[in-house]
């Protein structure tokens, strides 16, 4: 079945970190650009603006979380670095995973969004003023919904990695 086993367990946490996460995004892309002068009576922070942002986003953010091993890679910074203890290894491994995810998310959704109408010059512009805090942000989300995503995935999926065994 495709929520069971370790590939279930994966697409699980990918999925609820996209939904909370998404989410955060989503609300903050729209409130800022809502909010830039001359745009405050646009419909643009709407129930249907915050539908659409979040189901672009939230696409993006499961192909790129599938196909881009954010955490593994945040895995293998904390070995480099040996980093010892769960928080340290925690901090350091979500740090990347944030990197990955919200620079991938934002910056492709950006491009979505604005290439059409502004060219490269307005998906700039536009990224570089939303990136700053989605990325703290997103670092701070993901920090504390990971082990609870995590935790939904070990139940749903019924698969425990710290049970696995290492593969050779």
């Amino acid at each position: 079945m495709v929520f069971k086993g370790p590939g279930g367990f994966g697409r699980i946490v990918n999925g609820i970190m996209n939904l909370i996460m998404c989410a955060v995004l989503s609300a903050y892309v729209l409130f800022t650009v809502q909010n830039i002068p001359g745009n405050e009576a646009l419909p643009i922070f709407t129930p249907l603006g915050f539908f659409v942002s979040w189901v672009d986003s939230f696409c993006v953010g499961m192909f790129i979380g599938d196909f881009v091993p954010g955490l593994a890679w945040g895995n293998k910074l904390a070995d480099a670095l040996h980093a010892k203890g769960k928080v340290a290894r925690h901090f350091i491994s979500v740090a990347v995973l944030a990197f990955v995810m919200i620079t991938s998310i934002s910056f492709v959704c950006t491009w979505i969004n604005n290439v059409q109408v502004g060219g490269m010059a307005a998906v700039i512009a536009s990224w570089t003023m939303v990136y700053p805090f989605l990325l703290v942000s997103g670092y701070v989300i993901e920090l504390i919904s990971l082990p609870l995503a995590m935790k939904a995935a070990k139940a749903i999926s019924g698969f425990d990695p710290a049970a696995a065994s290492p593969q050779q």
